[in-house]
């Protein structure tokens, strides 16, 4: 019983000091409000791009046919949740 609360605790451990699931800094830059996805474009020399959605659930990592993308943070914007994603 003892190695199952300390296997547990270890992990919630783990995923606190690493920030989770889904967490990003707050202190990313949106410069885009629209509630439609914006493709992949340059922006401030990386790949970037915004995907939007009405409720707060984004893969913190995917892959599509344009390359790997990062979760970078989000906002709200009253009507609808934007992603920001950042290419490899």
């Amino acid at each position: 019983m003892f190695k199952k609360l300390l296997t547990v605790g270890v992990l919630s451990a783990g995923i606190a000091l690493t920030g989770g699931i889904g967490v990003a800094s707050a202190n990313v830059v949106f410069s885009y409000n629209k509630c439609v996805d914006k493709g992949p474009h340059w922006d401030n020399g990386k790949y970037t791009r915004y995907l939007v959605k009405d409720r707060y659930r984004f893969d913190n990592v995917f892959s599509d046919s344009t390359g790997k993308w990062y979760f970078k943070g989000y906002k709200y914007t009253g009507k609808c949740y934007i992603a920001k994603y950042e290419a490899a």
